[in-house]
């Protein structure tokens, strides 16, 4: 695979395990983001028949899609995808879930079929527990080696909220309560047209199952994740703010962009 050169970013340094990348603008982080994934896939393949990579759902994601989508000589054939979040009760093309997102900003532009997607059936409302445990089998079966997430606003991981997360969840997914300050966010996101309207529940990966992967590439841009940033890297290592368990990998990548990096600069 021959990648483009990277951006050069205005800004790095690590915090305990994580290293952190600060970039102009929300364009070079995405292109630096899908450089290093790409590379990351790239790896996988040298050792292994396929990668396992899970994707986040998110505006956030937007540039870091394109950017991958872009790069050529990336092997398609050899991803298995799956995502990290589904809100309970939502079907696959509801305008905002997560797995019509995915479908039209990768699965379906890089031509994954669907016998090598890992999806979240989030209208199966029935029986959540069974269906936590048949994808906690998926996961067991395939690994994840590649993490492509955000953080939120509250400094959530996938869905991790503060009030939910656990850090020795004993558990790979689980339906929680979504926190107030998570809600607010998919409005402002534009994902929902009020708060009325977003979920209650959703099915979310685990911390524990998100850092059991060996690459994992954190991209958070905008103003609005700046506190949630600051709180991640200078605050302590809790639950009271779920990205800071990033810290304490060392294969994840903090990739910011000047707005979200602002108190941390």
């Amino acid at each position: 695979m021959s990648l483009p050169a990277p951006p050069t970013p205005i800004a790095e340094w690590t915090v305990d395990r994580l290293r952190v990348r600060v970039f102009e603008d929300r364009a070079r982080l995405g292109r630096a983001a899908a450089a290093g994934v790409a590379e990351a896939i790239a790896a996988r393949h040298r050792v292994a028949e396929k990668a396992n990579v899970i994707f986040a759902a998110a505006p956030s994601q937007d540039e870091f899609l394109t950017a991958l989508l872009g790069i050529d000589g990336i092997d398609w054939s050899r991803i298995v995808g799956f995502h990290m979040d589904e809100y309970l009760g939502l079907t696959p093309d509801h305008p905002a879930s997560f797995r019509r997102y995915l479908h039209e900003h990768i699965f379906g532009m890089a031509g994954l079929p669907a016998d090598r997607l890992r999806l979240i059936p989030g209208e199966q409302t029935e029986r959540p527990l069974r269906t936590c445990l048949d994808y906690e089998d998926a996961l067991r079966a395939e690994p994840p080696d590649i993490v492509c997430a955000g953080i939120g606003e509250n400094g959530h991981l996938a869905f991790n909220d503060p009030p939910v997360a656990d850090f020795l969840d004993p558990v790979l997914i689980k339906v929680v309560r979504l926190d107030h300050a998570c809600r607010v966010q998919q409005v402002n996101d534009g994902c929902f047209a009020g708060l009325d309207d977003v979920p209650t529940h959703a099915y979310t990966l685990t911390v524990p199952a998100l850092l059991s992967a060996s690459v994992l590439s954190v991209v958070v841009p905008g103003p609005r994740k700046a506190d949630a940033v600051l709180a991640a890297l200078q605050g302590p290592i809790s639950e009271a703010c779920p990205a800071s368990a990033l810290r304490q990998h060392e294969g994840a990548t903090l990739l910011l962009d000047r707005e979200s990096a602002r108190l941390v600069l």
